[in-house]
């Protein structure tokens, strides 16, 4: 196969997840060259996303690249992308998974307190995390993961909200931190979180098959099941929404989910995966 360019964005953790798919082609023999794309999310670091574009902002650009040819495959965070592919577009590869969770940061020495700030952007992790801390206050923080640990530092917030994928992918030394994860049921991840995803043209062919067989297959699996029940909700980039799959035994998973602060569950065999993703979403939806 050809040497493939690689369109990413040029964040760390982006290029350090697209150090990971690169990792994965050099062992199956493909040579790769990376190609960063600054986006309109990496340009506007000052407003809030969801009043930017939301959902998709960090993507349709580099999506562009594929299909002008300027790109072979593009390489995203899952969690970040838009209800519709691009035409033309398929997600063909998803590498191992890093943790789901999402994880409160403090100084070493911090407790929070009544009318302290949590520095956080997303929707979801206001709505979930202030039911079980109504006496926080919630600000919003843009910029990269060391730009708000930074910011921490700086006393500019009392804490911050990350992903723990996003800690684990950059091997950063938290020393000075404490770092308290949010197991999935205190804080619903957003849907596909920690989950790399590999997109290429649908008509490459040869390409679509070798990500595949690089793919991890539980995490596909979870890939699957989290993005099926996303897209079907179709809810305005504003409103919190987390997605989780756990994968039991005997082939077996537990969907749960929330909406504008409305939860639901479900558990059942993954042969019926699109039954408890239907059943799902029309709870949450009468709820709604």
């Amino acid at each position: 196969m050809k040497k493939l360019i690689v369109a990413t964005r040029g964040s760390r953790l982006a290029l350090a997840q697209t150090h990971i798919v690169c990792g994965l082609l050099k062992e199956a023999g493909v040579e790769t060259e990376v190609r960063t794309i600054t986006t309109a999310g990496d340009r506007d670091r000052i407003h809030a996303l969801v009043k930017i574009g939301g959902r998709g902002i960090f993507v349709r650009e580099i999506e562009r690249e594929l299909l002008s040819g300027e790109a072979d495959i593009a390489v995203h965070s899952a969690k970040d992308l838009p209800y519709q592919l691009a035409q033309g577009l398929v997600i063909a590869g998803t590498p191992r998974a890093a943790d789901p969770r999402d994880a409160l940061v403090l100084l070493r020495d911090k407790k929070l307190r009544e009318g302290n700030v949590v520095g956080t952007g997303s929707p979801r992790r206001i709505r979930e995390f202030s039911r079980q801390r109504p006496d926080l206050q919630f600000r919003d923080i843009r910029g990269n993961v060391t730009t708000r640990l930074h910011k921490l530092e700086r006393g500019e917030y009392d804490a911050i909200v990350l992903a723990m994928a996003g800690i684990e992918r950059l091997e950063l030394d938290m020393g000075r931190f404490q770092v308290i994860p949010f197991s999935p049921e205190e804080v619903i991840p957003a849907g596909c979180q920690g989950i790399i995803g590999v997109e290429c043209r649908t008509q490459d062919r040869e390409l679509v098959r070798l990500l595949r067989q690089l793919s991890d297959l539980e995490t596909w699996r979870r890939f699957r099941w989290e993005r099926q029940l996303f897209c079907a909700m179709k809810v305005d980039c504003s409103c919190p929404v987390g997605i989780h799959c756990r994968l039991l035994p005997g082939e077996r998973m537990e969907l749960m989910a929330m909406v504008d602060g409305k939860r639901a569950w479900r558990m059942g065999k993954e042969k019926d995966g699109q039954a408890l993703c239907q059943s799902l979403k029309e709870e949450l939806y009468d709820r709604h």
